[in-house]
C-alpha cells in the first residue's frame, strides 16, 4: 500500500469532521454529528460516493445554508475532503465512511432534502447491475430518508447509466422531473445542474464527453 495512503487512512481516524462505521457497532441516528444542535433547520444533503468530496466542497462554499455529507468507502479519499474543508474553513460539511449499502442506519427517516450521484460508478457488466446507484433497493433506501417532495440528482457521463437510471425510475413508481442528455448544450438552461463542477467532469469534458443530467422524485 503507498506510504501516502496509509498515512491517511490513519491521520482521517483524528479529523473531527468525519464519522467511521463499524461492523456490529451502531447507535441513534440523531446522536450523530448531522443532527447536532448548530445544523437545526439546514438543508441536508447527501452525496453518496463522495470520494475526495468535490462536489461537497463546492457546494458547502457556495450556500452555508446547506449541510453537506459526504459517504465514501474509502478512508483514504475521505481524508482528503475533510481536511480541505478544514482548512478552508467550511463548518457546514461532514463526512461518513461507511458503504452507501447501511446509510439508513446513520440517518432518520424523512430527513434528507437532496442526494446527489455525482458520476456514481455505471457499473457496465451485467453481474454488477445489482451496485448501480440507481437500481431499485437504493431507490428504495432514498425514499425512506428523503423528506416528502425531497430530490435526487445525478450526474453522469454514462449514457447507459443515464438511461438505466430513466427507466428504474419508472419501474419504481418514481418521477423524473428534470433530465438532460447534454446540460452544457446551449439549449440547455437550468444552472442548477452547472453551477457545481467537479475536477472530474472538468476532464470529462476536455475529452469531449457530453455530461448528462437528471432530477427526479420518489415521494
Amino acid at each position: 500500500m503507498p506510504k501516502n495512503k496509509r498515512y491517511r487512512r490513519e491521520r482521517v481516524k483524528h479529523l473531527p469532521n468525519v464519522t467511521l462505521s463499524a461492523l456490529g457497532k451502531s447507535q441513534p441516528p440523531l446522536s450523530y454529528p448531522w443532527y447536532a444542535a448548530r445544523y437545526e433547520g439546514m438543508k441536508k444533503i447527501l452525496e453518496l460516493g463522495c470520494g475526495k468530496g468535490a462536489y461537497s466542497l463546492a457546494s458547502a462554499a457556495a450556500d452555508p445554508r446547506k449541510l453537506c455529507v459526504g459517504i465514501d468507502y474509502k478512508s483514504h479519499r475521505i481524508c482528503v475532503g475533510a481536511e480541505k474543508a478544514i482548512a478552508d474553513g467550511l463548518e457546514n460539511v461532514q463526512f461518513l465512511r461507511v458503504r452507501i449499502e447501511r446509510i439508513r442506519e446513520f440517518f432518520v427517516e424523512h430527513s434528507i432534502h437532496e442526494i446527489c450521484l455525482i458520476f456514481p460508478d455505471p457499473h457496465p457488466k451485467k453481474r454488477a447491475i445489482k451496485c448501480r446507484l440507481s437500481g431499485p433497493p437504493f431507490l428504495d433506501t432514498y425514499a425512506t430518508l428523503l423528506i416528502p417532495g425531497g430530490t435526487v440528482y445525478l450526474k453522469t457521463d454514462s449514457r447507459l447509466l443515464y438511461n438505466y437510471t430513466r427507466e428504474s425510475v419508472g419501474r419504481w413508481g418514481g418521477r423524473v422531473v428534470e433530465a438532460s442528455d447534454n446540460i452544457h448544450g446551449i439549449n440547455y438552461s437550468p444552472r442548477c445542474a452547472r453551477e457545481v463542477v467537479s475536477p472530474y467532469e472538468d476532464a470529462a469534458r476536455s475529452r469531449g464527453t457530453t455530461i448528462k443530467y437528471m432530477a427526479f422524485k420518489l415521494n
